[in-house]
């Protein structure tokens, strides 16, 4: 049985590394406005120059728009599956290492997708390659925390199911760029929008499900579900 000391020594480890990732994706986060800048356009730039670099930059803007989503979720689901941790296993530090190293570079991949998403298909597939390695990372993530936490004190199911999803839209990504030259972008935000109405739907199921069992329980107060 642990001593007291020991649960505070626990406690504070978790703390730590709680800490240290909520920098992690900060940081990220903010690396990503990095490459919305305009370009050079010398002295005195008039009205329709800026206003032409500005429409040119439209690929910088979606690749910082699915980036920035994709580090939020990233960073909320982890959250979600470590709330109920109080002691960090040497797995779980390992693969939430493994998880910042991702983290950490998105937005180099991010720059590639903005650069050269709507040219070359590689782009695309490292980009969307790096997310199935993080969306894949947290999944593993889950499953150690479901072995190391008492029944009933694990993440929602639903939270399963929409990890599931997006790693399937990233996967779907990786061939997008050469199946859709020149698209490759579009069609990842087209992925990930299937993927938030799929985990919406399986939301709504899974509650339905829930107060369905809920209201059997109430007429039958023996019953299980």
């Amino acid at each position: 049985m642990k001593t007291l000391t020991e649960e505070v020594r626990d406690e504070r480890g978790v703390g730590r590394l709680f800490t240290l990732c909520d920098g992690v994706f900060a940081i990220a986060m903010t690396l990503l406005a990095l490459d919305l800048r305009l370009p050079d356009l010398g002295k005195n730039p008039g009205d329709a120059a800026i206003r032409q670099a500005l429409v040119d930059l439209e690929p910088r803007y979606l690749s910082f728009l699915i980036s920035f989503y994709a580090i939020a979720s990233y960073w909320r689901r982890h959250r979600a599956e470590m709330r109920t941790v109080r002691v960090g296993p040497p797995a779980l530090v390992r693969l939430t290492m493994f998880l910042l190293l991702t983290i950490a570079v998105l937005p180099f991949v991010s720059n590639v997708l903005g650069s050269y998403g709507n040219q070359a298909g590689i782009a695309v597939a490292v980009y969307a390659g790096v997310n199935v390695v993080a969306a894949g990372t947290l999944l593993v993530i889950r499953w150690v925390v479901d072995r190391h936490e008492p029944p009933g004190e694990v993440a929602s199911e639903h939270g399963r199911y929409e990890l599931w999803f997006d790693l399937a839209a990233f996967v779907l990504a990786v061939p997008s760029g050469y199946v859709l030259p020149g698209n490759g972008p579009q069609a990842l935000i087209v992925l990930l929008a299937l993927s938030g109405v799929a985990s919406f739907v399986t939301r709504l199921l899974l509650r339905r499900r829930r107060d369905a069992g809920a209201q059997t329980r109430d007429v039958f107060p023996g019953s299980r579900s």
